[in-house]
């Protein structure tokens, strides 16, 4: 993700402040900026902690003193529609969230739509944020890992015949799905098999290397629910 929104939404990674920024307890998070905006990626370690996570962001939204405006001003929830039961459950647990954080909602929350909504800080000051849920039908081929996949093998002709090879490999394994119940997951052990063989010995920057260098760009035609991640630090809905 940290990469769509660099090459995309023109964020940039800094050093600075990294060893102080957000982030769940045992997951990995990311502080990129732009221009005076800061922006967090961090990973809530699956759908069924995605609940937990915001109510962490809230709980910090709540401690911030309202002189320095050091809140998340706009929060983006975003799930794989295979990892949750139904979008409304989702939705749900969403706002009951809210509702324990005494979180107010300007609107009913939809899918893929930014909603803005309010609440009352530890300070008593009333602060306004933004909250977009986004459900995504990662399909085959709009999915992020087959995207990638399919640059590389575009790139090179010989990283090209690993790809298929790769991706023939799990199609033709756990033929009884013990493993790999959900096309999901398949997808994902396609993406990791690939990089199991280019980047055998777990070489963090050569991989990293690699997958900067995707046209992300292209990937907005494929996947357009990624469009609204654009408007994050803005007023447009």
């Amino acid at each position: 993700m940290q990469y769509y929104m660099r090459k995309v939404c023109g964020w940039e990674d800094t050093e600075k402040g990294q060893t102080r920024q957000f982030k769940l307890p045992n997951q990995k998070s990311r502080l990129l900026r732009k221009g005076k905006n800061s922006l967090t990626i961090a990973a809530a370690g699956g759908c069924s902690r995605l609940a937990e996570g915001l109510a962490e962001v809230l709980r910090k939204n709540y401690m911030e003193s309202p002189e320095n405006n050091d809140y998340f001003h706009s929060i983006v929830v975003i799930t794989d529609r295979d990892e949750t039961d139904t979008e409304t459950r989702f939705i749900q647990s969403i706002e009951s969230v809210l509702k324990s954080e005494n979180v107010t909602l300007d609107k009913q929350i939809k899918n893929n739509q930014w909603t803005g909504c309010h609440m009352t800080i530890n300070a008593g000051v009333e602060i306004q944020m933004r909250l977009l849920v986004m459900v995504i039908p990662f399909e085959e081929n709009g999915a992020m890992e087959t995207f990638l996949l399919d640059a590389v093998a575009e790139q090179d002709a010989y990283d090209k015949k690993i790809v298929e090879e790769c991706r023939d490999f799990i199609d033709n394994t756990d033929t009884e799905r013990r493993y790999l119940s959900k096309r999901r997951l398949i997808t994902k052990a396609k993406f990791d098999a690939f990089f199991c063989v280019r980047t055998a010995v777990e070489q963090f920057n050569e991989r990293s290397s690699i997958i900067k260098n995707i046209p992300w760009e292209d990937y907005t035609a494929i996947q357009k629910d990624f469009k609204l991640l654009e408007y994050i630090t803005d007023s447009e809905e």
